[in-house]
């Protein structure tokens, strides 16, 4: 998928969450530019964030058992 208002795909936005990460609303604020404008490519976006980062947290849980 693409972002238009940032001029960027999803994977570029979401390969600067991981060397960088951030909270959800930050990452929106610092990676993207939806904010300002027209903010139709958030919800995929966060359903990206939130998969990822559910499945991180999934393997480190497993990896301390």
């Amino acid at each position: 998928m693409y972002c238009l208002c940032s001029d960027e795909s999803h994977d570029d936005i979401m390969s600067k969450q991981r060397l960088d990460p951030l909270p959800f609303h930050l990452m929106i604020d610092a990676y993207t530019k939806c904010a300002e404008g027209c903010g139709s490519c958030m919800e995929a976006l966060r359903e990206r964030f939130e998969m990822e980062y559910s499945e991180a947290h999934m393997a480190t849980s497993v990896e301390a058992v």
